[in-house]
């Protein structure tokens, strides 16, 4: 069974995230489908850097969300994306470095980070975002 499947069961119900979340999706499975098929190591690299690249463009758009609507387990979500930046960039460099398992790792730790992550800390922050976005047109 793949390890990268979007389904609703992962929606925060704030379209833009969402949207990127798919995103981040998509980039693992075809990240998995690469691996699978022993790509070629210059195109498993690009495939990782593009991921890396995105799911960064990501955080720091949530984290500036979160900022903006003075969320308050600010603090608490931005550690869980610094703690999968870091663990990214460690995959990275064995990656850089020819280590052939660790695209698989690489895979398996950001499947389930990802599955985790989006259906309760990510949930959470959907949900005082769309609380927030009310309020603020209530107000306007």
């Amino acid at each position: 069974m793949a390890l990268f499947h979007w389904t609703k069961q992962y929606a925060v119900y704030v379209p833009e995230i969402d949207a990127e979340h798919r995103a981040i999706f998509t980039l693992g499975a075809e990240l998995e489908r690469a691996a699978a098929a022993r790509a070629p190591k210059g195109r498993v690299r690009e495939m990782l850097r593009a991921l890396v690249a995105h799911a960064e463009d990501h955080f720091t758009h949530e984290e500036r969300l979160m900022r903006d609507a003075r969320y308050e387990a600010f603090e608490w979500h931005k550690k869980q994306h610094d703690g999968v930046r870091r663990r990214l960039k460690e995959y990275g460099k064995r990656i850089e470095a020819d280590d052939r398992e660790a695209p698989a790792e690489l895979l398996q730790y950001l499947s389930h980070w990802l599955h985790d992550h989006t259906s309760l800390t990510d949930r959470m922050m959907g949900a005082r975002l769309r609380n927030f976005n009310r309020e603020h047109r209530r107000a306007s």
